[in-house]
């Protein structure tokens, strides 16, 4: 059993039937020391994300009063929910519980919908990939990695969980049965994207994102947030 393997298996176990998001990105080639996370440098990216959007979701900086260093790297919570984990070999992964950041904001008037529907916040779902690709990116690009990158996005224990069309600026936002997916599968919804070392991570966020969107039952046009370009656009 490899690393990765080990690595599911324990975190399944973990997590027992709790709703979670798991994405991660590894080097395809790594020598085990590529990443230097006692770096400052490394540490401030991960401290005070590059293109962090004020009051945004996802992936918002490591937060520096419980972060814990050794051998291997450096983890620590998530500033806006979650855990961050980066290691020397390359590997970063970020884990949060769905009832944390994938379900705020429903409490506003705004939204017209029921307490018995199990939601995902649409702008939560797409900023996740958004700002860990981003976070990625700068990462690597300045440990001088230049191999091929695997990324790997799940969304467990979601069975019956509901995603609204477009975005939440519509004042029927999730009103409609017919303007939301639902999603049947018993399986985690899993994404995989094989990308070269100069990947634009707005564009690999997006594949992240539409893959997640057709598991709904929902196609492109149901995105918000991106250009046609596939261009993150929310500032």
């Amino acid at each position: 059993m490899n690393s990765l393997t080990k690595r599911f298996s324990s975190f399944v176990k973990a997590i027992s039937d709790q709703p979670y998001y798991r994405i991660f990105a590894l080097p395809n080639e790594s020598n085990g020391k590529v990443v230097s996370t006692e770096d400052q440098c490394i540490r401030d990216i991960l401290h005070n994300p590059p293109n962090k959007r004020w009051a945004g979701f996802g992936v918002t900086g490591l937060l520096e009063r419980d972060e814990h260093q050794w051998e291997e790297g450096i983890e620590g919570s998530n500033v806006t929910g979650g855990k961050i984990t980066l290691l020397r070999d390359g590997y970063f992964e970020v884990l949060c519980p769905i009832n944390i950041q994938f379900q705020r904001g429903w409490c506003s008037p705004q939204f017209a919908i029921p307490n018995s529907v199990k939601w995902l916040y649409p702008y939560v779902v797409i900023e996740f990939p958004v700002s860990f690709m981003r976070l990625v990116k700068d990462i690597y690009d300045k440990s001088g990695i230049d191999s091929g990158v695997t990324i790997e996005q799940y969304y467990h224990n979601i069975t019956e969980y509901a995603l609204p069309e477009g975005p939440p600026t519509y004042p029927t936002f999730g009103a409609f049965i017919d303007e939301r997916g639902v999603y049947e599968g018993a399986s985690p919804i899993h994404s995989v994207q094989q990308v070269p070392n100069d990947f634009i991570p707005d564009h690999v966020a997006y594949d992240l994102v539409a893959d997640v969107y057709s598991k709904f039952g929902l196609g492109a046009k149901a995105i918000p947030a991106f250009d046609e370009n596939k261009r993150f656009i929310l500032v």
